[in-house]
């Protein structure tokens, strides 16, 4: 019965044990709590200044060529073009993108009558139009339209100058060795003097002539014009149609 009691008491009142050491010399003395750890605190770096940002170095300079004629025999193509040295050179057309012979990045894509059309390198595109040397830059600087630039015409000779008539008795400087000349022998230095008649007559023709010639064109002919078995020959005073043959 007792045995009963006691092992309900231990259900209801469980004991809690508590671990000793019978050699522990601080045995039965309040124990000091372990210091309480400190944190160092962390101290971080300073942090350096930006650095400048160094500019990006400019890109080369835009270097165009000039147009000077075009070339078309067949279905053979060429142009004839001008560096700003003033070299002229022969490039012929051999594909849709054909390389400009000694000018690395430069390509020649089309050539029409009096226009075409050139790639320019990715480091130096086209970035500024010259309408005097008939540079158009084109598809955002990539490549550029190269134009004939028409030349005025020439002005015309200026008319002599009229030959004035020394007085009687006065003889010109004759060269070395040369005779003066007699009563009956006249004078014949220069052109001869016009009479008046005659110098009214060649002003008229000289303005005749400046007023045909002031609204002088040059004759052109379209590659699409050129019928079969002709070829165009380009000439400063227009264009004509040849046979092949030639």
């Amino acid at each position: 019965m007792s045995i009963r009691y006691s092992f309900l008491f231990f259900l209801i009142f469980p004991l809690t044990a508590h671990g000793f050491d019978l050699f522990d010399a601080q045995r039965g003395k309040e124990k000091t709590p372990p210091p309480a750890q400190t944190q160092t605190p962390v101290v971080q770096a300073p942090t350096p200044p930006p650095q400048p940002v160094a500019p990006p170095a400019p890109p080369p300079p835009q270097v165009d060529f000039a147009l000077v004629g075009t070339s078309r025999i067949g279905n053979k193509k060429a142009v004839i073009l001008q560096t700003k040295e003033g070299k002229q050179f022969v490039q012929r057309l051999k594909g849709a993108r054909t390389p400009i012979d000694g000018y690395q990045g430069y390509f020649l894509l089309d050539i029409n009558s009096r226009e075409i059309k050139l790639e320019y390198p990715s480091e130096s595109p086209c970035r500024a139009s010259n309408a005097q040397k008939g540079v158009q830059c084109v598809d955002n600087g990539k490549s550029a339209k190269l134009a004939l630039v028409r030349q005025n015409a020439l002005p015309p000779p200026a008319p002599p100058q009229p030959v004035v008539a020394q007085p009687t008795g006065q003889v010109p400087n004759l060269p070395p060795g040369a005779v003066p000349p007699g009563p009956l022998q006249p004078v014949q230095f220069g052109p001869r003097e016009l009479t008046p008649e005659e110098a009214a007559k060649r002003e008229a023709e000289i303005k005749k002539r400046q007023e045909i010639y002031k609204n002088f064109q040059r004759q052109e002919i379209k590659d699409e014009d050129v019928p079969p078995g002709m070829r165009v020959v380009r000439t400063p005073f227009g264009d004509r149609l040849v046979p092949l043959t030639q």
